[in-house]
């Protein structure tokens, strides 16, 4: 039978690529790619990654990508092992209760040693169950068409995509100075602040779109804030600051305090993180309110190109850091109980400098 992996082999060195290039041409990491020609199966995260994986390797190296599929899976079905009912030979009839009888009797007497030897070793094994439980660093999140993810993720955490055929896996693969996610389609890269489309199946599109808005360059341990959400029609990206808009610092009444001051205005971020609940009302730039009660533990992140009005029953009851430029800032919070209504906008100083000035209202 014709071998994918060596078709994979021969073509690639029949164009005089090496590894390395074809690693970097094909967004695949060559631990991958040298797996396809090895026809190493075992060293993928799953059939999806494998067959995606193969699909992109063979259009780059202008084999059909169809046959190849095909090579694989007759691989695949050829190594299966046959079905054991077809490879056990009748015995006779006469062992059959013989046999029976004699595996009970055994069994009846190694049950009884393996009671106390369990229960002697229960705590122990509830305990180390508890420390493998506790040492556990990635999480997995579903992605829903109501809900985007906004979380802070770190490597080897995995966001499940629905699509039409199943679901897909995509895992976070790097968290330093820029995101990584491994997807069927090959590794994608996002810097900070860029929001992106990505095709993570290489079939029809893309299916997620994705906002990195705080990610370390030195520390891969601080894991990346991202927004991700499926893509559709309803769906407004963050645009860049409409500087036309941005009112003069001189019309403006009852400034509170200003966060940051800069040549330039640009999208930010505010994470909120709710210490008791409340009632949480927001309104990003030009688009809809969205309110909804919000209890303790949960959190809360929102992007905007040029400002952000927020209504919280409770001014106590949130903790509010704004995040722009790969800088963060803790805001001042007021008194408990305290109604407050909100504008974290950018306005324009005389000098021409840009502020983001925190602006309460009546």
């Amino acid at each position: 039978m014709e071998s994918f992996g060596k078709l994979l082999r021969t073509s690639r060195e029949k164009k005089d690529i090496d590894i390395e290039t074809a690693s970097h041409d094909t967004s695949i990491s060559q631990t991958y790619l040298e797996a396809l020609e090895m026809e190493q199966i075992d060293k993928f995260p799953g059939e999806t990654y494998l067959t995606g994986f193969l699909k992109n390797y063979s259009e780059y190296l202008d084999l059909d990508p169809d046959q190849m599929l095909s090579l694989y899976r007759a691989k695949k079905i050829q190594e299966s092992p046959a079905p054991e009912l077809l490879l056990q030979k009748n015995a006779p009839r006469f062992l059959k209760p013989l046999i029976i009888c004699s595996v009970l009797i055994v069994l009846a007497g190694v049950g009884c040693l393996l009671y106390f030897f369990v229960y002697s070793k229960n705590k122990n094994n509830d305990a180390e169950q508890t420390v493998l439980s506790s040492t556990s660093a990635t999480e997995q999140y579903v992605l829903s068409a109501s809900q985007p993810v906004t979380k802070r993720v770190y490597k080897g955490d995995v966001i499940s995509v629905p699509t039409e055929g199943g679901n897909i896996d995509v895992i976070v693969a790097g968290t330093q100075g820029v995101l990584q996610l491994m997807t069927p389609a090959g590794t994608q890269y996002l810097e900070l602040s860029e929001e992106r489309e990505l095709d993570i199946d290489g079939v029809d599109g893309a299916e997620i779109i994705v906002y990195v808005s705080d990610i370390s360059r030195t520390d891969e341990s601080r894991g990346a804030e991202v927004r991700v959400l499926l893509k559709d029609g309803t769906y407004i990206p963050v645009a860049a600051t409409d500087t036309s808009i941005i009112p003069e610092a001189a019309d403006i009444e009852n400034q509170r305090y200003i966060i940051l001051q800069d040549n330039r205005a640009y999208p930010f971020t505010i994470n909120v993180t709710f210490r008791n609940s409340c009632v949480f009302r927001y309104r990003t730039d030009s688009r809809d309110e969205i309110e909804d009660y919000y209890v303790a533990g949960n959190v809360l992140t929102m992007q905007a190109s040029n400002g952000i009005r927020i209504w919280v029953s409770n001014i106590n009851a949130v903790k509010f850091q704004v995040q722009a430029d790969s800088r963060s800032y803790d805001l001042e919070v007021g008194k408990a109980g305290q109604v407050a209504v909100q504008d974290i906008k950018w306005i324009r100083d005389t000098d021409g400098s840009y502020k983001l000035a925190v602006i309460e209202l009546d």
